[in-house]
């Protein structure tokens, strides 16, 4: 859907996503050709009649589907302003949960040609306006805690390639299998697509992208006809549903001794109260290396974050609410893995000093000077206070997508009287933003394009939170970390 105006909100309407609970699915109603012929949830005007928006959404089940006795109503408590059709101003969508039984037939009305019951993935994948499939990954969130196990497909999880993972995707019978690499393991991507590709019997397409995380996994148009994938060197992020089903591959290492490691933390002389926080492929590294830190006179503490991460001590490029939620009981972190990547995040998303620790090299790095990163990104913010022209960026990767928050920063862009135009795409190139008469640009999807990869765009790009302090909204200081739930 299109962005909203600014001004009142002058029509109210409902959405319902269906869903029957075991198994959990979603119906899908598509539009007639003479309206798109596209796939779409329920939705309907709020007439003056209704007694409130979900005696509308009732209605409009009534009138579109013959549904008379839903299961339940679930509000969504999520609402979506929009441009109505023929310039008729700002109308807004509030969206619910609709629980049907599994024997429910809708009975169609001249609004659709067709309905059909998918799999929460294929329904992201097959639903037209990319705020309806935030609104399915809302559903899954709000929904899937109160149905018990089983319900979903569970995550695919395997600690390395090997006969495990052979196993499982031979019992699957794939047609076609997508395998996808982080950019550490290119060189090795196509020996691995054979070893998959020997193993199971099945034909292996590689994706020409490398993956910067779960968030980003192969979407069933880049590679044609595959019907499972496979993504190395990430965990699967348990509030987002994949577009495909998704075998994780995490390539845990079993490197790393833990005594020789708690011995250069206590040579280093850091504080006792440590936080402990390591990328997936050193997790297992992390009982051990508590033991021998509380033997060496430390007091260790690990966190478990928000629905976004899998495991306790687990850092996420664009979350680390598990480091946060043990912020007041420690004075340092000690970060497991390799690069700055994830130790700058977790400097910015804590205000703790981070120390980075290579459990395999066995090299500890001085602190990160967040302060000379928070002074640049704020010079930057102040740099782009007058921009009148505004690009929000929103990707359509199923575990990026934040259409509802690009919503929402172009009315307050608007507000503040300056223009706002709602950009999306897969995964955003620099060249793709050139020659645009747009002053600077707010991008909602990794946090990390804004804060890593600024350099290399045509204009200035902040983060949602950034894009506030320029309009005024918040304070430069505390600086705020573009943390994603």
């Amino acid at each position: 859907m299109s962005g909203a105006s600014p001004g009142t909100v002058e029509r109210e309407c409902v959405e319902g996503y269906l869903y029957t609970a075991r198994p959990f699915e979603l119906w899908i109603f598509r539009r007639p050709p003479s309206r798109g012929g596209f796939w779409v949830p329920i939705s309907g005007k709020v007439e003056p009649t209704d007694a409130n928006f979900e005696a509308a959404l009732r209605r409009e089940l009534r009138e579109e589907t013959g549904l008379e006795r839903p299961r339940r109503v679930l509000p969504l408590d999520w609402q979506v302003p929009f441009d109505a059709p023929q310039g008729g101003g700002t109308w807004r969508l509030t969206a619910f949960a609709v629980e049907v039984d599994p024997t429910w037939r809708p009975r169609l009305s001249a609004e659709h040609a067709a309905s059909e019951r998918v799999s929460p993935s294929k329904a992201s994948v097959r639903l037209h306006y990319t705020d309806n499939r935030e609104a399915v990954q809302r559903l899954v969130e709000r929904v899937l805690p109160g149905l018990g196990p089983g319900a979903l497909e569970p995550p695919h999880v395997f600690a390395q390639v090997g006969p495990e993972l052979y196993r499982d995707l031979r019992e699957r019978h794939p047609r076609r299998i997508a395998l996808q690499v982080p950019a550490g393991l290119v060189r090795n991507a196509h020996e691995l697509a054979q070893q998959i590709r020997e193993a199971t019997g099945a034909p292996v397409f590689l994706t020409g992208r490398a993956c910067f995380g779960a968030c980003d996994g192969p979407m069933p148009d880049e590679v044609s006809g595959a019907d499972v994938a496979v993504v190395l060197g990430h965990a699967p992020i348990p509030n987002m549903v994949p577009p495909l089903p998704t075998y994780f591959v995490e390539m845990r290492h079993p490197g790393g001794n833990p005594q020789r490691l708690a011995e250069i933390v206590a040579a280093a002389r850091l504080p006792e109260r440590l936080g402990i926080v390591a990328s997936v492929q050193h997790l297992d590294l992390v009982p051990g290396l508590e033991r021998e830190l509380v033997r060496s006179g430390y007091a260790p503490r690990v966190g478990t974050g928000d629905h976004r991460l899998a495991y306790a001590a687990q850092a996420l490029g664009c979350n680390y609410t598990g480091a946060e939620a043990i912020a007041a009981q420690v004075d340092a972190y000690l970060f497991l893995g390799t690069g700055r990547f994830h130790p700058v995040g977790l400097a910015l998303a804590t205000d703790r000093p981070v120390h980075a620790l290579d459990p395999l090299q066995e090299t500890l790095e001085p602190p990160i000077d967040r302060g000379a990163i928070v002074r640049r990104r704020q010079l930057l913010v102040a740099g782009v206070r007058d921009a009148r022209r505004w690009g929000i960026l929103v990707s359509t990767f199923a575990g990026q997508n934040r259409t509802a928050t690009a919503l929402t920063l172009q009315l307050r862009a608007r507000r503040h009287g300056r223009e706002a135009e709602i950009l999306t795409f897969s995964r955003t190139d620099p060249r793709d933003l050139e020659g645009r008469a747009l002053d600077a640009y707010v991008n909602t999807a990794c946090p990390r394009i804004a804060l890593d990869d600024s350099d290399l765009y045509p204009r200035p790009m902040l983060t949602p939170p950034e894009f506030l302090m320029a309009l005024g909204e918040i304070p430069l200081e505390p600086y705020r970390f573009d943390t994603y739930h």
